[in-house]
This record gives C-alpha cells, structure tokens and sequence, in this order.
C-alpha cells in the first residue's frame, strides 16, 4: 500500500479505538455506582468467606458488613454461591447504557457483560439503547473523520511553509487538535448523568489549558506572518486557529460549569 494511504488508515484505527473508549471516559454516574456495588461486595464475600469458610448465598447474610445500596436504583444480586464459587451481578435498575457488571468465581472472576449476556439483564428500553449508542457512535466516527482531515491538511500545509517564523502557527494548530476532540466528545457525551471522575476533569482542565495557550500563541503568530506573498494562508490558518481554541475552551469550560453542581441523587455508598 502506497505510504499516503497507510497514514489515514493509521489514524482510522486510533479515531476507532478513542471512539469505543469514550463510554469510559464519559461513565455514567449510575455505571459507576452498580460497579462499586459489585466491587464492595466482592471484598464483603472474601470477608465473609475467611470468616465461614464458605460464600455468603444472599445480602441479608452479610447485612452486618454495612453494604449500603438503594435496590430502586442500583440492582444488586448473589445470583449463586456454593462452599468456593459464588456468581453476582449488579446493574441500574433503570439502566441507559446496557452495561452490566458481573463477578463470577467459575469465569476467572470479574468481567463486564457482552452484548449477547447483557440482553438477559436489561430488558424493554435495550432496543432503544443500542439505537442511541450506535447514533453516539456515528457522530464520533464522523468527529473522527474530520479530525483526521484537519490533520492531514495541516501536515501537507506544514511540508509547504515550515519556515522557523511560522513556528507560533504550527505548533498551536496541532496542539488544538487535542482539545477539539475532547470538545467534540463532550458535546456529543456529556450530560446530568455522566460522572466527573477525576480522570474526566484532568482532561478536561488540561484541554482547557490547551486551548488558552493555542489561542495566545496563533493571536502572537498572526502578527509574526510575513504579509506579503502566499502567506494570507497562512494569516486564514492562524485565525481559525483562534476559532478552534475559542471554540474548544468555550466548550470544555461550559460542560465543566453546567454538570459540576453536586449530584443529589447519589444513591449509592460504599460500606464502612
């Protein structure tokens, strides 16, 4: 394959496999709560287990652990349990993501369902989920895509004019590549539901940061253009430059503002 082909392809895969990542990044809240249920329980189980020489077969035997859940919203179950096996699942009861978390001694342990063992759990609305992701899921690949063009133009533009005094354009028009994603996805996943793990608010801040510094360095590379011959071009590049940053900057700050407010419906908490 010619080596211009294998670039976009090379970036294909990277856009598929941050596209597929983002239900991690972007977790749902209620996710995030079923799994530390799971995960408690599973600690309770080891617990119970030193102490009984077997596993506990429902919750009302380990209720003096002070394992805390609300069964309205996080579905928790010791499906079975024997002498030195125990399987358990646990899930929203109202589930928007089709996710569902499972513990199962005989499979190696914990491991989160695929699509074929999720139907068994989450039952009515599965249809109307799986529409909702694959529509998330188009969106991103289109974001990709365009991302992968926006790179690509600048890597040809940059073969053209890499001149040392057009640094302060270059640098911050791959720089803001990175935040524009980020912003991309934010608008495509963020919402009341999605948990601000730390994780989410260091890219999140870092992105921002990104931005800013793209916006102050194209705004000084703007006025460092030579401004006679063919590099109105590149006078156009630096302020869409501008454009993006502001764009992401604007976009990372407002889902941080909007969707930072204290949840009140934390209906999950771990034992202790």
């Amino acid at each position: 394959m010619n080596p211009i082909l294998q670039r976009p392809l090379l970036w294909l895969i990277i856009i598929a496999c941050c596209a597929s990542g983002c239900t991690r990044i972007f977790e749902n809240d209620q996710d995030a709560q079923a799994r530390q249920a799971l995960q408690d329980l599973m600690a309770i189980q080891e617990q119970f287990y030193k102490e009984n020489k077997r596993y506990a077969k429902n919750l009302v035997e380990i209720d003096k652990y002070n394992l805390k859940y609300h069964t309205g919203i996080v579905y928790l179950e010791i499906e079975s349990a024997g002498k030195d096996k125990y399987r358990a699942i646990s899930l929203p009861a109202e589930s928007t993501t089709a996710r569902v978390f499972a513990y199962d001694t005989s499979r190696g342990g914990y491991y989160e369902m695929d699509e074929e063992e999720v139907a068994q759990y989450v039952l009515g609305a599965l249809n109307h989920i799986r529409k909702e992701q694959r529509e998330k899921a188009i969106f991103d690949y289109l974001s990709g895509g365009m991302l992968i063009c926006l790179f690509w133009f600048g890597f040809r533009m940059f073969t053209r004019y890499k001149e040392p005094r057009t640094a302060l354009v270059w640098i911050p028009y791959f720089l803001s590549l990175a935040p524009l994603s980020l912003a991309v996805a934010a608008l495509n996943h963020m919402n009341r539901d999605i948990l601000l793990s730390t994780e989410l608010l260091i890219l999140m801040g870092t992105g921002f940061g990104v931005s800013i510094l793209c916006l102050i360095m194209a705004g000084i590379g703007l006025t460092k253009i030579p401004a006679k011959g063919e590099y109105h071009i590149l006078q156009s590049l630096a302020v869409c430059i501008i454009l993006m940053a502001a764009f992401s900057g604007w976009i990372l700050a407002d889902s941080y503002l909007t969707y930072s407010q204290p949840k009140t419906n934390k209906l999950y908490f771990s034992p202790g």
